[in-house]
């Protein structure tokens, strides 16, 4: 189902620092393929905890972008016209 945005999606403080979370968690999963240790198992899985917390707090941000209750008033900026036959015939002919 296609939703109304109300926002234009940007990128946030909490998107970056998710972004820069995730290259910590692979760049600490690789070594620790590469070289095993107990090291990079505890920085890649304390990556991942912190990357849960943020995916949370992230996630609500783009509900936000479409929740009708955070944005009443304003106009949806992807609002989409109505396809049927009539409206058609009216543009054709109109």
């Amino acid at each position: 189902m296609k939703r109304d945005l109300y926002r234009l999606p940007t990128d946030t403080a909490r998107h970056q620092q998710f972004k820069q979370l995730c290259l910590e968690y692979f760049n600490n999963h690789e070594k620790l393929l590469n070289n095993p240790s107990q090291r990079f198992a505890t920085r890649a899985r304390k990556a991942l905890i912190r990357i849960k917390e943020v995916a949370h707090h992230r996630g609500i941000e783009l509900l936000d972008l479409y929740a009708p209750s955070k944005n009443e008033g304003k106009q949806p900026i992807n609002k989409k016209e109505k396809n049927n036959a009539r409206t058609q015939q009216e543009k054709t002919y109109g």
